[in-house]
């Protein structure tokens, strides 16, 4: 179980420690976390009965950013105030934590639309990324329960504050090398990158799915957005991942996907990124004898895509062999798991 909604968390390496700004570390640490901040929490869950749900202390800390609506908000509320060391043990509503049961979310369809072999109790994935749980199967139904499964019940946590990178150092890159699922994962391996987010930008549609950007029609790029430190991590450096990742003479396709949603670009967020990108783009050039398709644009039009994309090849990919996102790991990606 985890504390984002729909998935198991997956917790990413990310770079450690501080960068030796010792005056700006005593600043941020007087202030505490506060909204927009990105923060590395260790954190136990218990239920009323006293049963843990679910702890961080086996494996990497959880990193989110506060107020950004990929935690639950009662989870952001223990987190904010802390300071680096701080710990704090809160009890959440469930009005702040995954909300009250939901009727209307249990739902039941002929069994001869099921897969085979389903039981009460099992875990499944939906086709649009949703993960439920088999509540009953007879002989002619089958009742999933899309609530989840802490729906309904308060969540008492205990939390340790590991690591704060206020608000006014992050950083946002985005850059569009074809399918995202590898370029995502070359990123997460780079020190100084303290998250990343695969999703679709500049393109027309309000709403983009992931099966109407495959389709071509939205005229949104695949995309991965980086989170950054820039005192750990420059952008050029980060330009440089994106350069090696994919071929740039290739207009709009890598390998054998094909189409404007595989364009090579760089979605510039800051006038000095949009200068850099282009004097790098320059300097590439001089390496191939084709010229560089990539656009060179401000970003426009983002959307984060569907959870089951996020992190997916360290999450394991198509085969359910998860890829080693560490920093520093040079291993070989297999693009689709």
């Amino acid at each position: 179980m985890a504390l984002r909604a729909g998935v198991r968390l997956g917790a990413r390496p990310l770079a450690n420690g501080w960068s030796g700004r010792r005056a700006l570390t005593v600043r941020v640490h007087a202030s505490g976390a506060k909204s927009g901040d990105y923060v590395q929490v260790h954190y136990t869950g218990t239920l009323d009965d006293g049963s843990v749900f679910d702890s961080s202390r086996e494996r990497e800390p959880l990193d989110f950013i506060i107020g950004a609506g990929k935690v639950i908000k009662g989870f952001d509320t223990a987190v904010s105030g802390l300071t680096v060391g701080g710990k704090r043990k809160q009890r959440i509503e469930p009005k702040e934590a995954y909300g009250e049961k939901d009727p209307n979310a249990v739902i039941s369809f002929p069994i001869s639309q099921a897969p085979a072999g389903l039981e009460a109790g099992m875990k499944v994935q939906l086709s649009n990324g949703m993960v439920a749980a088999v509540d009953k199967v007879d002989k002619e139904t089958v009742t999933l329960d899309l609530n989840h499964e802490l729906a309904g019940k308060a969540l008492t946590f205990d939390v340790e504050l590991m690591k704060l990178v206020p608000s006014e150092r992050l950083q946002k890159a985005t850059f569009a090398a074809g399918c995202f699922w590898g370029p995502e994962l070359a990123f997460q391996r780079v020190p100084g990158v303290l998250s990343t987010e695969v999703g679709y930008s500049n393109g027309e549609a309000q709403e983009p799915t992931y099966e109407e950007v495959c389709e071509g029609t939205t005229g949104h790029a695949e995309v991965v957005q980086v989170l950054y430190d820039p005192s750990e991590v420059s952008y050029d450096r980060l330009l440089e991942e994106f350069w090696g990742r994919h071929n740039p003479t290739q207009l709009n396709r890598q390998g054998n996907d094909v189409g404007t949603q595989y364009r090579s670009a760089i979605f510039t967020h800051t006038p000095e990124q949009l200068e850099a990108a282009n004097k790098s783009k320059a300097a590439v050039q001089a390496k191939f004898k084709d010229p560089i398709v990539t656009v060179v644009e401000p970003i426009n039009n983002y959307h984060s895509a569907e959870p089951y994309h996020q992190q997916y090849l360290a999450r394991g990919g198509r085969f359910g062999k998860p890829q080693n996102p560490s920093k520093g790991c040079n291993d070989p990606i297999r693009c689709y798991g």
